[in-house]
C-alpha cells in the first residue's frame, strides 16, 4: 500500500469470519465505487471459506499473518491450488481486511504479500481466416446459434463475454446504433455496433423469439427464457470451435481480436479505451501484444516529424533530380555548340 505503513502488533477482538458476510454484502450496493458482481463475489466467498480457521482463530495481527501464509503453503504443496488462484484468494482477503481498518474492526493494517507467478501469456488472436470460419459457420441447434452469435457479436463490438450475456432487448437502440452496456465494476456505458453486427442481432432475435418472455428478457437465454451461464456459454463455443477444426481460442481471445484488428483498420486508441470500456489507456495496450509490432512499423508514416522530414528528403532529392537534367541539358547543348 503505497503511503501506508501495515502494523501488524495490535489484537483482534472479533470473529473476522462472520465479519466477512457483511463486507461482501456492502461491497455489492450501487453506492460502492466498484460494487462486486457475479463471479467476483464467488471467488470473494471462496476465499473466506479458504482461510476460514485464520479469520476464526486469530486473535492478534502477527497470528493472522502466520496462519494465512500456513493455509497458502499447504494448498499450494497439496497442488489444490496454483499460484494465480491463490492470488485471487489473497487479493479478496486484502480487500477485506482493509475494509476492516476503514471500518474499525482492525486498529492497524495487513496486508498478504502476492505470490511471484511466471506473467501470463496473451489470448491468441484469430486470423482473417478464422473469422470467416466462424462467419460461415452453418449452426444446426439453437445452442450452435447462440454461441455463433455471441463470439460474432464479440468481434464486432469487443464486449466481454459477462457484458454479453447480461444484454437485454431493451439494452439494444436499434435507431442509434448502439447497445446499453453494464460492465465491469457496475459502470454503464454505450458500445457501437455496426451495420453487419445489427443485422445479426436482428436475424438472432427474431430466429429464438419462442425462448423468450418480453422486450426485458434476456437477449442470450436458454430454452426456457432464463439467462445463459457463463459454464454453459464456453462449453458451447468449445463445441463449435472442435467442429472447425480450429485452434482452440476462449472469449477473451475474440475481444482481443476486435481491440488488435479495430487498431490495425485505422482506429484510435482513445476509442478503442472507451468501447473496451477500460479506465485506462495502459489496459487497452496491452491487448495489442505483438501486434504493436505492426504499430512500431507503421510510425514513420504516422509521425508528423517523420512525416516532414521524408517530405524534405523527398523535396531535396527532387530538387537534386532538377539541377541534374538542368547540367545534363547544359551539356548537350554545349557540345552540340561545338
Amino acid at each position: 500500500m503505497k503511503g501506508k505503513s501495515e502494523n501488524v502488533e495490535f489484537q483482534i477482538g472479533i470473529d473476522l469470519f462472520s465479519v466477512f458476510d457483511n463486507f461482501v454484502e456492502v461491497r455489492q450496493r450501487p453506492h460502492d465505487p466498484k460494487p462486486l458482481r457475479g463471479r467476483t463475489v464467488r471467488s470473494y466467498k471462496q476465499a473466506r471459506d479458504a482461510f476460514q480457521i485464520a479469520l476464526r482463530r486469530s486473535t492478534d495481527g502477527l497470528s493472522l499473518k502466520r496462519m494465512v501464509a500456513d493455509v497458502i503453503d499447504e494448498k499450494l504443496k497439496s497442488g489444490t491450488m496454483t499460484a494465480t488462484g491463490m492470488n485471487v484468494y489473497i487479493r479478496a482477503l486484502n480487500s477485506f481486511f482493509s475494509w476492516c481498518y476503514d471500518m474499525g474492526h482492525l486498529s492497524g493494517r495487513i496486508k498478504i504479500a502476492l505470490i511471484e507467478v511466471e506473467r501470463r501469456k496473451r489470448p491468441k488472436v484469430l486470423s482473417d481466416d478464422g473469422i470467416q470460419n466462424w462467419k460461415q459457420f452453418r449452426a444446426t441447434t439453437l445452442s450452435q446459434l447462440r454461441a455463433q452469435c455471441l463470439a460474432l457479436l464479440i468481434l464486432d463490438t469487443g464486449l466481454r463475454i459477462e457484458e454479453c450475456l447480461g444484454l437485454r432487448e431493451t439494452d439494444l437502440d436499434w435507431t442509434g446504433d448502439r447497445l446499453w452496456v453494464k460492465g465491469k465494476g457496475g459502470s454503464n456505458r454505450e458500445a457501437p455496433v455496426s451495420t453487419e453486427g445489427r443485422k445479426l442481432l436482428k436475424r438472432y432475435i427474431a430466429t429464438t423469439v419462442a425462448f423468450r418472455a418480453g422486450e426485458d428478457s434476456f437477449v442470450f437465454s436458454t430454452k426456457s427464457g432464463k439467462p445463459l451461464s457463463y459454464r454453459n456459454s464456453l462449453r458451447d463455443l468449445k463445441s463449435i470451435a472442435k467442429r472447425l477444426n480450429a485452434e482452440w481460442v476462449g472469449w477473451h481471445s475474440l475481444r482481443r481480436t476486435f481491440a488488435t484488428a479495430y487498431l490495425k483498420n485505422g482506429g484510435v486508441l482513445t476509442d478503442l479505451q472507451e468501447i473496451l470500456g477500460h479506465a485506462d489507456t495502459r489496459t487497452t495496450l496491452l491487448y495489442l501484444g505483438k501486434n504493436i509490432d505492426d504499430i512500431v512499423d507503421n510510425h514513420d508514416q504516422r509521425s508528423p516529424l517523420a512525416v516532414s522530414h521524408k517530405r524534405r528528403s523527398k523535396s531535396r532529392a527532387a530538387h537534386a533530380d532538377h539541377l541534374n537534367n538542368i547540367g545534363s541539358a547544359l551539356a548537350i547543348r554545349f557540345r552540340q555548340r561545338r
